[in-house]
């Protein structure tokens, strides 16, 4: 198993979802992978889950750390 870590700092941009979602294929099964946004944004997070879930990971965790950081943690449950 793999541990993966994605910090995002400042505004996500449209054009980042694309590379979040090149970052996501490289997760394989039962690997681990956390995304740690800057910025305490609603919408950014609740899109990012989402687009986890599309790809077939599971959130095992989704709070609020370090004050206004967001940890999201995953892991991928099929390839």
């Amino acid at each position: 198993m793999s541990k993966y870590k994605m910090n995002i700092m400042g505004k996500i941009a449209l054009q980042d979802y694309s590379s979040i979602q090149d970052y996501m294929s490289i997760v394989n099964r039962d690997d681990d992978l956390t995304i740690i946004i800057d910025k305490n944004d609603d919408e950014n997070i609740k899109i990012i889950c989402n687009m986890l879930e599309n790809k077939n990971f599971v959130i095992s965790s989704s709070k609020v750390s370090d004050g206004n950081r967001h940890c999201i943690r995953a892991f991928k449950n099929i390839d």
